[in-house]
């Protein structure tokens, strides 16, 4: 898969003080300054992004702006009498080559790939692009790149985050 050039520029950067960063140590963070960096920094912390739900199953519940502004929306067929005509003609609002549907690491990589061989591509979220579970994986993408990353403790760890549930040989 190749990169525009702005991607390029970045990953020569990010090689450039690679070694820098390998050395590089911070001190550990205590309880109030990791709740500061969460409130400044994590997007489930912005109060203004989130707003209470207003009807159904979940009322009361406070979520995303997008996702309760699309739970509590009118209909799209009540609203726009031309699209219902549209839809019983059975005439697509869009047209593409592939759709993509979910806007994460997988749904992301499949785009691009299809993009870049020449293929329309359509990508439908649900959230916002990038606003995915590949954001919560944590540990789930894991790779033995330190000095102290033998094979067999890298084995150990990803054995044990998945209490013990994986399959040691795939592992």
């Amino acid at each position: 898969m190749s990169y525009p050039a702005e991607m390029r520029e970045s990953l020569a950067k990010v090689e450039a003080s690679r070694q820098n960063r390998l050395n590089e140590t911070f001190p550990k963070l205590n309880p109030q300054e990791r709740e500061h960096i969460l409130h400044t920094f994590h997007p489930d912390y912005i109060s203004d992004a989130f707003r209470e739900i207003r009807v159904g199953p979940n009322k009361g519940d406070r979520a995303p702006l997008e996702l309760v502004n699309t739970l509590e929306a009118s209909s799209i067929l009540v609203q726009d009498a031309s699209r219902l005509e549209k839809i019983l003609r059975q005439e697509p609002d869009a047209s593409c080559d592939v759709l993509v549907i979910g806007g994460g690491g997988a749904g992301a990589s499949a785009a691009l790939l299809a993009q870049e061989n020449g293929a329309d591509v359509l990508i439908s979220t649900k959230l916002r692009f990038g606003d995915a579970n590949t954001m919560m994986a944590q540990g789930g993408i894991q790779a033995a790149d330190k000095d102290n990353g033998a094979p067999a403790t890298h084995h150990l760890d990803v054995m044990g985050g998945s209490g013990v549930a994986c399959a040691p040989d795939l592992v």
